[in-house]
């Protein structure tokens, strides 16, 4: 495994060690959201979970990119170089999601800027990329069958789970199989639950 594809997780990691070693700078209640104003308006008592939030969902995001990915490759020739293309646009905007943790997770210390300044980055590369986009696509096939849209792919022939876009860019499930609609689910409920794990410790 290269570094490119290590790195970002790195980030993550070395911001979780210094976080456990600045943990007491962090006040017992501590701001999370700032109003236009710039003034704290939503707030969270400090403890494990609370502080590890944003290094978890970051390294969840990160996850699920690799998986999805990994996943992919596995289904032949065609789906390996989707993954290597959908790999290497993907690349400077998984650095970008991970140089936004230490300033989310310091947020309650050093406020909302940092934070502000690292999501316009990653705004940014991801702009940037879309509109290098053209030259990471593939051309990919579709088995006859089932439904298949620019938005929506449904094949009961196809027993892929995951499959190239039609764009030949990217991957998206396909929902015939019952297990896409759990993936999706799991995938937008992972910072719902979160979030509800930290309403409960406030």
């Amino acid at each position: 495994m290269r570094l490119r594809d290590i790195g970002p997780y790195g980030v993550v990691l070395a911001t979780a060690a210094v976080l456990v070693a600045q943990m007491d700078r962090f006040p017992d209640v501590f701001p999370v959201h700032w109003g236009w104003d710039g003034q704290p308006n939503g707030f969270l008592r400090r403890s494990p979970l609370t502080l590890a939030y944003p290094l978890l969902l970051v390294a969840g995001i990160l996850l699920f990119i690799d998986v999805l990915v990994a996943r992919g490759a596995r289904m032949g020739q065609e789906a390996e170089e989707v993954a290597r293309r959908v790999s290497q646009f993907l690349q400077p905007i998984r650095w970008a999601i991970a140089a936004m943790t230490p300033g989310v997770a310091f947020a309650p210390l050093l406020g909302p800027t940092p934070a502000l300044v690292l999501g316009g980055l990653l705004v940014l590369t991801v702009l940037v990329q879309l509109a290098r986009a053209p030259r990471y696509a593939v051309a990919v096939t579709r088995p006859p069958g089932g439904r298949d849209t620019w938005l929506y792919y449904a094949n009961p022939a196809d027993p892929r789970l995951v499959v190239p876009k039609r764009s030949g860019l990217g991957w998206t499930f396909n929902f015939a199989r019952p297990i896409a609609w759990v993936l999706l689910v799991a995938t937008l409920g992972f910072p719902v639950a979160l979030l509800g794990l930290l309403r409960l410790c406030r």
